[in-house]
C-alpha cells in the first residue's frame, strides 16, 4: 500500500485553502441574505368596526418573514380610506366593496362576506326569529349612525328603504356603533350593523338579539383594495399573504 503525506508547505496551503472555502460559503450566504431581504414603509388604512383580524394576521406574517418591512396604519371612514387610496396616503386599504367598486385601476379583493344585519332587543317581538325580511321591521323606531360618520351605509339602507317603499322613524342620531347598540340593549329601538363587527361592547350581550336580512346583495362585503399603478413595490409582497381563494372584484 502507498501512503500520502503532505509536506510542510502543503500543511500550510490546506489550513489556506479550508478558511478560503469557509469565506466563501460565508459570502455565499450574505449574498443569499441580501437578495431575500425586502424592507420598507407600507401604509395600510382600515376601518375601526371591521374585524381587523386578517389584517392583523398578514401584518404578523409579513413581519415574520421580513422584519425589515415597517407598517403605518390609518383608520378611516369609507370616504376617508377611498380618498387616502386614490391620493397615495395609503398603499392598501381595508373596506367595504361599495367603497371602492367601479373605481379605475382600483382592484378590490374580498376579504370576507359581510352583511348587512339588524340588532333588536332580547325582548322584541323578532327576537325569537334568525332571519326576517326588511318590511317585517314596518314601524319601528330606528336608532342610526349620522351620515357623516358612515354615509356609505346610511345611504344603502336608505335604499332599501326606498325600494320596499317604507318610510321610517329615526329616534336616534348616534356617531358610533358603540352608543348605538347600548341604546337597543336598553330598548330604546333597533339598529342596523355588519356582520363584520362584534357585539362584544356589551358587558350583557344577551341583551341583543341579532337577525339576518333576507335577499341583500353583496355590496358591503369586506375587502382588500388597492391601485393597479401604485409605486410601492411592497404591495405585490403584502398581497401574497392573502388567501388563495380570494379574486378581484
Amino acid at each position: 500500500r502507498t501512503s500520502l503525506a503532505l509536506t510542510p508547505p502543503g500543511i500550510r496551503l490546506l489550513a489556506e485553502a479550508k478558511d478560503i472555502v469557509k469565506r466563501c460559503d460565508g459570502l455565499r450566504e450574505t449574498i443569499r441574505q441580501d437578495s431575500d431581504s425586502v424592507a420598507g414603509t407600507l401604509s395600510l388604512g382600515y376601518q375601526s368596526f371591521l374585524d381587523t383580524r386578517i389584517m392583523y394576521s398578514m401584518m404578523k406574517s409579513l413581519s415574520g418573514k421580513h422584519p425589515g418591512i415597517e407598517f403605518v396604519l390609518s383608520r378611516g371612514n369609507p370616504p376617508e380610506l377611498r380618498q387616502n387610496l386614490l391620493f397615495g396616503v395609503c398603499d392598501v386599504i381595508f373596506t367595504l366593496h361599495t367603497c371602492v367598486k367601479s373605481i379605475p385601476q382600483v382592484v378590490s379583493l374580498k376579504v370576507a362576506d359581510n352583511r348587512l344585519q339588524v340588532a333588536v332587543p332580547k325582548a322584541h317581538r323578532l327576537a325569537d326569529r334568525e332571519i326576517i325580511d326588511l318590511t317585517e321591521l314596518e314601524g319601528e323606531r330606528f336608532i342610526m349612525l349620522e351620515h357623516r360618520v358612515s354615509p356609505l351605509t346610511v345611504d344603502y339602507v336608505t335604499g332599501l328603504f326606498t325600494k320596499t317603499g317604507m318610510t321610517p322613524e329615526y329616534t336616534y342620531y348616534v356617531d358610533n356603533a358603540e352608543t348605538a347598540l347600548f341604546l337597543v340593549g336598553t330598548g330604546k329601538g333597533i339598529t342596523f350593523l355588519h356582520s363584520q363587527m362584534t357585539i362584544d361592547v356589551l358587558d350583557d350581550a344577551d341583551a341583543i338579539k341579532v337577525l339576518e336580512i333576507e335577499g341583500l346583495d353583496d355590496e358591503l362585503d369586506y375587502v382588500l383594495a388597492y391601485k393597479t399603478n401604485g409605486s410601492n413595490p411592497l404591495v405585490p409582497v403584502f398581497l401574497s399573504e392573502l388567501s388563495p381563494r380570494s379574486a378581484p372584484r
